[in-house]
């Protein structure tokens, strides 16, 4: 799947029959989604939007121009992550996602809910360093103590068992991004051993799931698009090779 984000003036790519979905490469809210879609295995289409300068026709899979949206059928589609990914654990059941427990499922909203806090401490340090008080750092390691009490408590691999789960795709692209924090000069944002020990253990076992290794970006390659975006120039297509010619130079004559 390429990795240019279509942008203002862009055509539609033609629709194949299969799932379709309209995200942006370095968005944590469109990467749940995609987790969600290779851990069902299911087989999609990616379009990858510039966000700074919308094709004109995403407004009609996603009425605010926010991403991830997904086509379902021609024309049809279905908008945010939580949406997307509950539709999609209900409509392909193959592997369940989510507990048959309703009081389960419940806890596991409150553990995302609860990690919002660190979420947006996140993006503070990450896009807004100016505004960062001492309670951003404060309010950012509360979610990750919460985060890792309650893989503590439950005593598996991951948060919904011996394999990921919902909860576990819905808190992944975050995490993967807090790993770039400290090259961005942020080293209060760092997930100490000494301190985060079984939070890394987790850590290290998503990296290691199929279904985040096939998206999964190195936390310099996140800090190099959070510069980029930070300074008012978002390069999306920093991971683009589609212009990119692979024949190799002719060798000057002597």
């Amino acid at each position: 799947m390429s990795e240019k984000h279509l942008k203002t003036g862009d055509a539609l790519p033609p629709f194949t029959g299969k799932l379709r979905l309209f995200a942006m490469r370095f968005c944590p809210y469109a990467e749940r989604s995609v987790l969600v879609l290779n851990a069902k295995k299911l087989e999609y289409d990616l379009v990858h939007i510039d966000l700074d300068n919308k094709p004109e026709w995403i407004f009609s899979f996603s009425p605010k121009g926010t991403v991830p949206a997904l086509e379902y059928e021609a024309g049809k589609a279905i908008f945010d992550s939580n949406v997307i990914n509950v539709y999609l654990d209900e409509k392909y059941p193959d592997p369940p996602l989510q507990s048959s427990d309703p009081l389960r499922r419940a806890q596991d909203k409150l553990i995302v809910e609860l990690f919002a806090a660190a979420q947006s401490a996140y993006y503070t340090a990450a896009f807004n360093a100016q505004a960062l008080t001492p309670t951003s750092a404060e309010n950012y390691h509360k979610g990750l103590e919460l985060l890792q009490k309650e893989i503590e408590a439950r005593n598996t691999t991951y948060l919904f068992g011996d394999q990921p789960g919902l909860v576990d795709y819905t808190l992944w692209p975050f995490l993967e991004r807090f790993l770039a924090l400290p090259l961005l000069g942020k080293s209060e944002f760092a997930i100490e051993q000494d301190k985060y020990a079984v939070l890394l253990k987790y850590i290290e076992a998503m990296k290691n799931v199929d279904a985040v290794k096939a998206y999964c970006l190195a936390p310099d390659t996140h800090a190099k698009f959070t510069e980029s975006r930070a300074k008012g120039n978002p390069d999306y297509n920093m991971l683009d090779t589609s212009n990119v010619c692979c024949m190799r130079p002719r060798k000057k004559k002597e």
